[in-house]
């Protein structure tokens, strides 16, 4: 059996694109089998390389390779159909942690975010599972955590509360034309990093899909699937565990100065109409980020203003008809006038991650102060009453304590971050076990963040 598998790689990079095309196709096949997968690693990996050449079905010079190179492919379906199933394949070959260490390449990184971000990108979903399955080991998620400079984090924080600065420094005669163009030019030269390409594309600029512009010919034909990006949010629980992951996350995008996990808060409502994949993910994501609220940089932005984290955790956790009219009034405006068919978050798991996430915010004085200011204890009261879950009860009682009673709270906050466990033991993990079902019907997934 090996002989005959070995002779199959060898078609994978075979000058014929028939031939190409099988192999491919069989080794999505075989790449489901557990027993099969370890004679992909053999020879140092090189039959997951050459899956890793065929994105675009034709070889990339791994470490020297250009911007759009494994991205370029001519448009036919035999093309196509070579990139889907080697990237399937790879799919179900990244679950196997002894393969992992072939896919460390950060060309075939760049390649793989390209894929995702490119407009009209056939592969954006598969390779989303992919990126999710590889960032589960911390050496490639780090990849994709940018450096935060703090100077430039300060500048980034003025010119989102006031961009009229940029405009009023190049109006300053006292500049030279030089400083001028720095200015001016400074933005653009600065390098997108990989989390905010993705961010861009995970963040939908509209829900409603444009009209077909194409003739009265067309109108029979179906429209092409848009990806989804469901999976990149376990790639941002993945780097939120990453060194300095979490500190990117807090920190301000290169594209429009926004916080970056402030683009994670409105996938978290379960009424929004979104996967539990995105929303798993990106709670996983922000409770990350929240194990550093004691930092008095950390805390400052995490109870801001500017994030409005708290009312983006408790939305999910109110149900209908919760308060009583005092109460209401003294709660945050997006938990005022809810509607009677308001419902809670209905998953056990991500009711435990919210409430764990307000604990994690307990931990320090500030954090107490705007939990109480907030009226957060009228929220977890009546989540309490209908609550059955022993782990969700046990946390909601903790807030209790931390929130009503500071006494208490000083002698228990240091035990508050052992209490709440990082989500980060078994990130998602992703597997196509159906080669012959569509990209959406797919992946099954082994577990949520």
């Amino acid at each position: 059996m090996e002989a005959q598998v070995a002779e199959l790689f060898s078609f994978l990079s075979d000058s014929r694109e028939d031939l190409r095309k099988l192999a491919a196709e069989n080794c999505a096949g075989i790449s489901k089998s557990t027993d099969l997968q370890p004679l992909f690693g053999l020879n140092d990996g090189a039959a997951v390389k050459k899956l890793m050449e065929m994105i675009g079905d034709h070889p990339v010079e791994f470490g020297n390779m250009s911007a759009a190179g494994p991205y370029l492919m001519t448009n036919t379906t035999t093309t196509q159909m070579i990139a889907h199933d080697a990237v399937t394949a790879m799919v179900n070959l990244s679950t196997n942690k002894d393969l992992i260490k072939h896919f460390n390449n950060d060309a075939f990184i760049a390649s793989l975010v390209l894929s995702i971000i490119m407009p009209g990108s056939f592969l954006a979903d598969l390779c989303c599972m992919l990126l999710n399955n590889l960032t589960k080991e911390e050496e490639i998620a780090v990849k994709l955590v940018p450096e935060v400079d703090e100077k430039e984090e300060e500048e980034k924080f003025k010119l989102r509360m006031n961009p009229s600065l940029l405009a009023e420094r190049l109006a300053d005669t006292s500049l030279t034309e030089g400083e001028k163009s720095e200015s001016t030019s400074k933005k653009q030269r600065r390098r997108t990093p990989y989390l905010d390409n993705l961010l861009e594309v995970f963040v939908p600029v509209s829900e409603t899909v444009p009209a077909s512009s194409s003739s009265s010919e067309d109108v029979d034909e179906q429209p092409k699937a848009k990806p989804t990006y469901n999976f990149l949010a376990g790639v941002f629980a993945n780097v939120s565990m990453a060194p300095g992951g979490a500190k990117a996350l807090r920190s301000r995008s290169n594209v429009d100065n926004v916080i970056r996990l402030a683009k994670l808060l409105p996938f978290i409502n379960h009424e929004g109409g979104w996967d539990s994949i995105r929303r798993g993910g990106c709670m996983s994501a922000v409770k990350n980020c929240c194990f550093d609220v004691q930092d008095e940089t950390t805390g400052g932005l995490l109870l801001s203003a500017e994030l409005n984290l708290v009312p983006y955790i408790l939305l999910p956790l109110c149900g209908p008809n919760d308060f009583d009219d005092e109460d209401i009034d003294s709660l945050p405006e997006d938990l005022q006038l809810l509607e009677p068919t308001k419902t809670r978050e209905p998953v056990v798991h991500f009711r435990l991650i919210l409430v764990e996430v307000i604990l994690l915010l307990t931990s320090s004085r500030p954090g107490r102060h705007h939990l109480r200011d907030l009226k957060v204890y009228n929220v977890v009261r009546a989540l309490h009453l209908g609550e059955k879950d022993e782990e969700v009860i046990d946390r909601i009682e903790r807030i209790v304590t931390m929130v009503m009673g500071e006494e208490e709270a000083e002698n228990a906050a240091a035990a508050t971050e052992v209490a709440v466990t990082k989500a980060k033991k078994k990130p998602a993990v992703m597997e196509v076990v159906d080669d012959d079902s569509d990209v959406e019907e797919g992946p099954v997934i082994e577990e949520i963040v």
